[in-house]
């Protein structure tokens, strides 16, 4: 059901499209250009670097031409070394190369750190080198701690949280060409019974404030730590319009992963590049002591004593709540470049159909 709110609307887009054509098709073909350039985002933009830029072992097919400036090798000192004593490693360059250059772990493990122009004085820095660190945890936003493999009860608020060096590639002033798309990580929630979960509700369906925000599943991460902004919006107790629970009780499990420029090519599953399942387990929230009355009888004419006793805790019991009539708000980022282009592809085909047939 969560899904289907997303689909119905792309339809609804894709609809207005087309209305637009039809009440006015003489101008769409300039609009469907216009909108083309404005939507469609630059490719392989993380790919160019100028110098000192940071680089990663595993990184497949990066322009490093520009930071280079001119030279075609280049060397690492060990920390503590001056540049006027021998290298401890020199890496020759072939002149394509330097166009779609792999930073290799065969050669670059070991070694990082800043590298140097070599062959051309003076030396300068060309690019630096690190090993990626990505982590993912479970954040508990109420008490602002690691909850990962933990249990919680269903009330707490939980985000997830990157921990990773790899957000430096953000800056444009390293990277020219990035855009503000640009993502190379991808962030999944699977439930307790299998479903994975693309968007969340901020409340049961039909209250007035209730909204569907989807998960930030492709996070633009430009600092460390990252948290998914609208993880403490989440109410893990909402109801479907039919009275289910939407989140049942149990293990929810994050995964996460990252792939810039391919370096899964080298690392595959590894620690570098992927997470692997980091769970949190909702448990019903405890419930609160109340008192019951006892009456106590006497003989004689004394009043009745009034005792208050407390009650043993029990387990909650989930009812079905009655259907509620309002619908919930839609909240998401802008559709999808690959559907917009759907929906433009369809209208353009449409309106050269009506122009040949005119």
């Amino acid at each position: 059901m969560h899904d289907s709110w997303y689909y119905i609307n792309v339809i609804i887009f894709i609809i207005r499209v087309l209305k637009l054509f039809l009440m006015n098709y003489r101008f769409v073909l300039l609009i469907l250009i216009v909108m083309a350039f404005l939507l469609v985002p630059a490719s392989a933009s993380l790919k160019k670097i100028d110098a000192k830029a940071p680089v990663f072992i595993g990184e497949t097919g990066i322009d490093i031409s520009s930071a280079l400036n001119g030279c075609r090798q280049i060397a690492w000192w060990p920390a503590g070394n001056t540049t006027d004593t021998p290298p401890g490693k020199t890496v020759d360059l072939g002149a394509m190369e330097i166009y779609n250059y792999t930073i290799s772990p065969a050669v670059f493990s070991g070694y990082t750190g800043t590298w140097y122009s070599y062959d051309l004085k003076p030396v300068i820095p060309v690019f630096e080198v690190k090993e990626a660190e990505f982590d993912l945890k479970v954040w508990d936003l109420d008490h602002d701690k690691d909850v990962t493999g933990q249990t919680v009860n269903q009330s707490t608020r939980i985000t997830y949280r990157i921990d990773t060096n790899l957000y430096s590639v953000q800056d444009k002033l390293k990277r020219p060409d990035i855009t503000p798309v640009d993502s190379f990580m991808t962030v999944t929630l699977t439930g307790p019974n299998g479903k994975q979960f693309t968007n969340i509700y901020t409340g049961s369906y039909g209250a007035p404030d209730t909204q569907i925000i989807r998960l930030d599943t492709n996070p633009i991460v430009k600092s460390s730590p990252y948290y998914w902004k609208d993880g403490g919006l989440w109410d893990h107790k909402a109801r479907d319009r039919d009275g289910t629970v939407l989140y049942p009780l149990g293990t929810y499990t994050f995964e996460a992963a990252q792939n810039l420029n391919n370096m899964r090519i080298f690392y595959g599953n590894d620690s570098r590049v992927a997470t692997g399942p980091r769970t949190v387990t909702f448990v019903a929230d405890p419930v609160a002591a109340t008192p019951t009355v006892t009456q106590t009888t006497i003989t004689g004419s004394a009043s009745p004593t009034v005792t208050a006793a407390t009650s043993s805790t029990t387990a909650p019991v989930q009812t079905t709540a009655r259907t509620p009539t309002q619908k919930p708000t839609w909240t998401s980022a802008p559709l999808p470049p690959e559907i917009v282009l759907l929906a433009l592809a369809i209208t353009g085909i449409a309106m050269l159909y009506r122009i040949r047939r005119s």
